[in-house]
């Protein structure tokens, strides 16, 4: 499974993404009220700045799972999924996301 499959998949079949996007926007909101106001980031860079947060998350959990699935040559994507389902990825991935806190 290539990163792009596994982004589909993973807004396909979970909500971590937006929850890691809510909190990363908060985060985002809470730097930029402390910022001189002079120096404080458009609603735009706010939304990049969470972007690419939310890019660098789906990377490290993409290169994460991807360093731990033994890809089946024939079926690649079937072995991910299997992966995924088997040891519970999403529901624990869901809880720590949950529970995150996004610090400076």
């Amino acid at each position: 499974m290539d990163r792009e499959e596994f982004e589909t998949y993973l807004n396909a079949n979970t909500r971590v993404v937006a929850v890691f996007r809510s909190q990363a926007l908060a985060y985002q909101h809470s730097k930029n009220r402390q910022r001189a106001a002079s120096k404080r980031l458009s609603e735009t860079a706010v939304a990049s700045a969470v972007d690419k947060m939310a890019s660098q998350f789906i990377d490290n959990v993409y290169d994460e799972l991807k360093a731990n699935v033994k890809e089946n040559r024939i079926h690649p994507y079937e072995s991910w999924i299997s992966f995924i389902e088997t040891n519970e990825v999403f529901d624990n991935l869901e809880e720590s996301v949950a529970e995150m806190e996004i610090e400076a």
